[in-house]
Order: C-alpha cells, then structure tokens, then sequence
C-alpha cells in the first residue's frame, strides 16, 4: 500500500511538468495562428513566406512568454509568504544542469531560426525569371514609378501609382533624390531604403489583385507622414496592358498644346511636385510647399514686380533655382532640377519645363495664360 502511493506521488510531478508543456505549445501555436488574423492580407509570394516565419517566431515567443508568466505565477502563490511566518527564505546556491539547459535551448532556438530566416531572405531576395525593371524614386515627399517602353530606348512611362498583375514578377530599382527614405508596402511584406547616393532593389511577385498603399517608413522631413502612393495589382496581364498602352499612346502622341502637356507631366507623378504643394485641379494636397492655386495671378501681381523678371522667366527660374527666389513662410526643401544629367535623380528635360511652365502660366482666375508663350520658348531654346 506504502509503495502504491509512493509511486503516485512520485509521478505526479512528472505529470504535471507534461501537461504544463503541453499547454504552453498549444498557447505558442494558438498566438501564432490567431496574431496574422490582424495583418494586412498576403499578397505577394513574398508575403507568404515572411507570414510563415513570423507565425514560428510567435510559437516559440508565445510559448516561453506563457512560461515565463506561468512561472511568475505559480511561484507568487506557491511561495508566498503566509500570515505570521517572519523567517527568512531558504538560501539556494544555484542549479549548474538548469543553468546549462536555459542557456542551450534559446542557442539552438536563435541557430534554427537563423537558418530558416536565411532562406526566407534568399528566397525572397534572388532573381526570378521574365522580371519586370521599374525604376523609383523617392523625393520629399512622394513617390514616383518610371517604366520603360519597349523599342523606344530614351522613352519611358512615368506614374505616381505603381501598376503590376498578378504572377508578375518585380524588380525595383530605387533612388533618392534628396533624403533617405523607405519603401513599404505592407501587404506585400517589403520594406527597402532609399539611400543617398546609392541604387538599392528590393524583388516581390504579386499574387492577390487589389489596391494598396505604399509609405514612406523612415522619417524623411515634416511632409514624411504624407509621403504615400498606392499600388493596383491588375488582375491578369490585359488589364496591365490596357493602362501601358494608354500611357504610352499619350507618350508617342502628345498634345501639340504646351499647356496641356504641361498639365499631363505633372498630373502623371514624374516630379515629386504633389507631395510638398496643393493644387486642387490635380489633386494635390501638399502643406509644406507653397499653394499652387492662383499661382499666376500671385506671380503677376507681386513677384514681378519684386525679381524685375517676366513671368515666365521667374518659373523657369524658380523650377531650375528654387533657392533663389524663396516664398516667405517656407523653407528650401524644393528639389534643383537640372537639365543636363538625364541619369540624376533630379533630371527634368527643357522640353518638360517648357510645357510645365506654360501651364503654370494659366493657373489664375480667368484661366487665361499671363506668360508669353513666344519668349517662353525662346528662353527654352537657349538652355538646350
């Protein structure tokens, strides 16, 4: 009898130790399944991937958190001190074997996850096959996605939304022009800085269509929380198609009208224009820039007057010297665009200033054009 009931509570802790493990693996595993749930949806093979080690890494990070505050637990209701007792603790030396076991899982722990966190980043960073280039920059504070087109070298799609399809593989080819930034699109598990001076890529395949957003994560100047553009994943390669072509045709076939032209550069996101000043017939909606609406009128009326300059003189200025000719109120944060390095981040053709100007020029009351036309391209002769 004495022997049956020395058994029983001898196994009884073994039993216990069992079931508390059992425990916390169910706990490890449920936090790891029921966590994602709050996520944005997987849509990228990459994002499946990254998915997949996030959810090991909270098994084993929910397992040893529900031990830790297990153990806490346990050991301030098992040991606490009861009504009366006024001894001391018992003085413990220490447990060499524990010791050696906490310090060898968590190693074998941080070696397997370094090799599965390898792979992910191997897998997730090499080429794919058939990849599509689109070269971004980043500029205070917007983005801009720039496609080439195929037989026309020196041609090239620009957009302030960045389109794909489903199955398509990306490469992007990322610049700054001013700053560091950071490229990130949650849903599809990337996230890539833009560096000064320096190209970085960053490769995803799409896999769900959608819309979705694209931020800035690095905090790049006062505009950085508005520094965002979306990105539509077409569902097939005809519906990509469809919106190339279209772009390409206005490329091939622009308006001989230079203020519609003008007004097509700008509103395609080429030049990081949207993010720092608000023009309510594009849509702009930047704050840390001057206002664009009435701009003609303003130029007329008092910077004129103040440079001694027409007023297509003074925007062709204020676009390659923005420095020079500061609005009260704002700080130097404009980009100078440059017409002689088509590869600087800051590249804006003559032919481009010329048009943007031009429209520029008719952003007044009457909508009529406060510039010379004639003179304006003259002047932009003399600068090719």
């Amino acid at each position: 009898m004495d022997a049956e009931r020395s058994n029983t509570t001898n196994s009884s802790p073994v039993l216990w130790i069992i079931a508390a493990f059992a425990l916390l693996i169910l706990g490890g595993l449920l936090i790891a399944e029921t966590a994602p749930l709050i996520l944005p949806p997987e849509a990228s093979a990459e994002a499946q991937q990254v998915d997949n080690l996030f959810k090991i890494l909270l098994a084993i990070g929910g397992a040893i958190f529900l031990l830790v505050q297990g153990a806490l637990v346990f050991s301030v209701i098992r040991f606490r001190a009861r009504p009366g007792d006024k001894s001391d603790g018992v003085a413990l030396h220490g447990n060499a074997t524990l010791e050696f076991v906490w310090t060898a899982i968590p190693a074998v722990i941080v070696l397997i996850l370094s090799i599965i966190s390898f792979q992910v980043w191997v897998s997730t960073t090499s080429a794919k096959d058939n990849e599509m280039v689109v070269n971004v920059t980043g500029a205070r504070f917007t983005w801009s996605f720039s496609y080439a087109v195929p037989d026309h070298e020196n041609l090239k799609v620009n957009s302030s939304t960045l389109h794909t399809y489903v199955g398509q593989s990306l490469k992007m080819v990322m610049q700054s022009a001013d700053v560091n930034h950071a490229f990130y699109i949650p849903a599809m598990r990337i996230k890539q800085d833009l560096l000064v001076g320096r190209t970085t890529e960053i490769r995803f395949t799409p896999t769900l269509a959608g819309d979705y957003p694209v931020f800035c994560a690095e905090l790049c100047g006062s505009g950085h929380g508005s520094m965002r553009a979306r990105i539509v994943v077409h569902p097939d390669e005809a519906t990509y198609l469809s919106w190339f072509d279209d772009e390409v045709n206005v490329l091939l076939n622009p308006p001989a009208d230079p203020v519609v032209r003008g007004q097509q550069i700008l509103s395609s996101g080429q030049y990081p224009c949207a993010g720092c000043h608000t023009l309510t017939e594009l849509g702009w909606t930047g704050v840390t820039g001057p206002n664009q609406n009435g701009l003609a009128d303003r130029v007329v009326k008092t910077r004129v007057a103040a440079t001694g300059l027409t007023p297509e003189e003074y925007l062709l200025h204020s676009l390659y010297h923005p420095s020079e000719y500061l609005v009260p109120g704002f700080g130097n944060l404009m980009p100078q665009f440059q017409a002689n390095d088509p590869n600087a981040p800051s590249y804006m053709p003559v032919e481009d200033m010329e048009a943007i100007v031009a429209y520029l020029c008719t952003l007044e009351a009457s909508g009529e054009n406060v510039c010379n036309l004639d003179n304006l391209q003259s002047l932009a002769s003399q600068l090719k």
